[in-house]
């Protein structure tokens, strides 16, 4: 089975992934402004610690395999022998982390008080590795296929927007939040998995205890990175919890969501579409990698740009119009976290895009390691006395360390992701017009 690996595969590509992060995020956003009104910031920020605890068991199901697995494949797509080994493979190692994960799990929520406390709705966030378990996105990745998974997409978080308008009435309704959110999730993943199957003639093969252990072994490295960028990421929010109330919670992850809304649609489209595509360029030469990475880069600062500076202006304004007064508190974070968008979409070429491609990992990791302890030691020193605002400046200096980190590193190694002739005018609209006029004419 070919793929198609040309711009217009990849425009049709990040088309499709922009959808799926509109129905990530804009779709179920549609509902925030009632729900955290009759749930208030409390009960938000009881779901939202919640969800960023069970984070965790998500992250080790999921092992990094959207990028070791998407690289196995996409270097050779049309191999359907290697398809299926790897498929197994993946399937087997999150059947054997899940199981894994559900006994820390267990033992969690038996000693965590906070979790304790909040049982219901705890369970009802751990549904969500289920449907882990069954989404195989890095498969439609390396094969370039990704319009279907799209429409799945939308579909699910319009199915989602409906039912939790009728579901939650009352406060004490938040409890159903969760598994409204994840049952849908675990019925769009398993139907995803079948059309899977289906679509690449997939046949599952035995995959012995001791060789998903191996794999495991081998594949540490990326796995690790992932880890530490939890660390920096969703652990803000799950010592903020631990220190402090679901209120202060609720006044940083309502406005890291609204900044997630613009960091999602701008990051991940496009590096989930173009990872493969300059994989495969960096495949044939390092430099032909290299010069498509130098003219990604102007075109990213100038659309995370535009945002930011909306997000900076208008962010405040949208937060208090969108959750409500009782939120106004969440408005200093927006405006801490505004360029956060443009300095991630920078990072993610620079790491993602080069370095996982050239198999840098370890640097990778290094790199991402040592934000991770500069986090913990932000933390600590900003979170007793400023809280969820502490939180904030942890965030983007710890992103500004790692963005500032790679550049230096990617420039020993003696290779420059900037090249200034492809800032001039002339040149940047070369590059961007094929992808404009495209996207134009859907």
């Amino acid at each position: 089975m070919g793929v198609k690996i040309g711009k217009k595969g990849l425009i049709r590509n990040i088309a499709s992934l922009s959808v799926v992060q509109i129905a990530n995020y804009v779709l179920p956003l549609l509902s925030v402004p009632i729900i955290s009104r009759i749930i208030g910031p409390d009960k938000l920020g009881v779901i939202n610690f919640a969800a960023s605890f069970v984070a965790y068991f998500t992250l080790l199901i999921g092992f990094g395999f959207d990028l070791s697995a998407t690289r196995k494949i996409a270097a050779d797509p049309t191999n359907k022998e290697n398809r299926n080994i790897v498929f197994s493979e993946v399937l087997y190692c999150q059947l054997l982390l899940f199981s894994v994960s559900l006994v820390a799990f267990i033992i969690c929520l038996l000693n965590v008080p906070q979790l304790k406390v909040e049982t219901t709705v705890t369970v009802f966030s751990f549904l969500i590795c289920v449907s882990t378990i069954f989404t195989q996105n890095w498969l439609f990745q390396a094969m370039q296929d990704l319009p279907k998974v799209a429409l799945l997409n939308f579909a699910s978080k319009l199915l989602f927007t409906v039912l939790i308008l009728l579901v939650v009435k009352e406060k004490q309704d938040y409890k159903w939040y969760p598994l409204v959110f994840n049952g849908i999730n675990i019925l769009i993943a398993v139907l995803s998995f079948s059309w899977a199957v289906r679509r690449y003639q997939i046949k599952l093969i035995r995959i012995p205890f001791k060789a998903c252990l191996k794999l495991l072994w081998n594949e540490k490295t990326i796995f690790l990175s992932l880890i530490v960028i939890s660390v920096y990421t969703t652990t803000n929010v799950v010592i903020l919890g631990l220190y402090h109330d679901a209120t202060q919670v609720a006044y940083f992850t309502s406005a890291q969501r609204l900044i997630a809304i613009v960091q999602s649609l701008l990051t991940l489209p496009l590096y989930q579409a173009f990872y493969p595509y300059i994989g495969k360029a960096f495949g044939e030469t390092k430099e032909k990698g290299m010069q498509i990475v130098q003219k990604l880069v102007p075109l990213i600062l100038v659309f995370t740009g535009i945002a930011c500076l909306a997000i900076f202006f208008l962010g405040p304004w949208f937060l208090v119009l969108f959750y409500g007064n009782k939120f106004a508190p969440a408005t200093a974070v927006i405006r801490i976290l505004a360029f956060l968008p443009m300095i991630i979409c920078i990072s993610n070429v620079y790491g993602i895009q080069v370095m996982l491609n050239l198999k840098m990992d370890k640097y990778f990791f290094y790199i991402t390691g040592a934000g991770a302890v500069l986090s913990v030691v932000l933390n600590i020193i900003f979170l007793p006395t400023f809280g969820y605002i502490g939180s904030a400046y942890n965030c983007l200096l710890t992103e500004l360390f790692i963005n500032i980190s790679m550049y230096f590193v990617l420039r020993y190694k003696g290779l420059n992701p900037l090249n200034r002739k492809y800032f001039k005018v002339l040149a940047f609209r070369e590059f961007a017009k094929p992808f404009s006029d495209k996207l134009l004419r859907r």
